[in-house]
């Protein structure tokens, strides 16, 4: 499979609409987007999540499953949020629909989260995670599954090109246990839909670009 070509920002708008571009790059609310509701096996709207949730033959050389549990998230700073769901592999926000797999290959653990959400609220869960990486690129603390995770400096990387909006972070996140581990986070958005796209230590080129792919529809 081709790999997704890759742009240079952040936050990349595809489509010729200036506004767009301009809300994405942050300086919108959180406002009600601040509580993860991810819940693996939702179901889905018909034509919608279900068909755009990976597969195993999407993948080659990736294992692809759903998750019987929900992932618990808490942040102890409440602007760095946003981010944080993102990065742990969960959602911002109260989206109408979830679908979860998780992706296991190339010895990277992915979690793919797709969620569907009403007017406008998408738009608002890619502005507020733009808006915490603006304020939390430092660094924060979050509790992932009851384990202490001290997220290290967040960097902006490549997003890939083919949706509406996309970004791309990384991170060195470490675990009570001392083992620190990169993490990468890919947020794609199309229409309504957003893919949350989290790995340790990557998101492989071949699981991004298979869900960029089944987003488009």
């Amino acid at each position: 499979m081709r790999s997704a070509r890759l742009g240079p920002a952040v936050v990349l708008c595809v489509l010729p609409l200036l506004s767009a571009c301009d809300v994405a790059s942050g300086g919108g609310s959180a406002d009600g987007l601040l509580k993860p509701t991810a819940q693996a096996g939702a179901t889905a709207r018909a034509g919608g999540l279900g068909s755009a949730a990976l597969v195993s033959r999407d993948t080659s050389g990736f294992t692809v499953s759903t998750p019987d549990d929900r992932r618990k998230v808490r942040v102890e700073q409440d602007a760095c949020a946003p981010l944080a769901y993102a990065l742990s592999g969960t959602v911002v926000g109260k989206p109408a629909t979830t679908v979860v797999r998780e992706a296991f290959g190339e010895g990277a653990e992915v979690t793919v989260v797709l969620a569907e959400y009403a007017s406008g609220q998408a738009q608002q869960a890619m502005d507020a995670i733009a808006t915490a990486l603006d304020e939390c690129a430092a660094g924060f603390t979050a509790t992932v599954d009851g384990d202490e995770h001290k997220v290290g400096k967040v960097a902006p990387e490549l997003a890939p090109e083919g949706v509406d909006q996309a970004m791309a972070v990384g991170a060195t996140v470490a675990r009570s246990s001392g083992k620190a581990t990169p993490t990468k986070a890919v947020v794609l958005r199309s229409g309504s839909t957003v893919a949350y796209l989290s790995g340790t230590p990557s998101v492989p080129a071949t699981v991004l670009d298979a869900q960029v792919v089944k987003l488009r529809g």
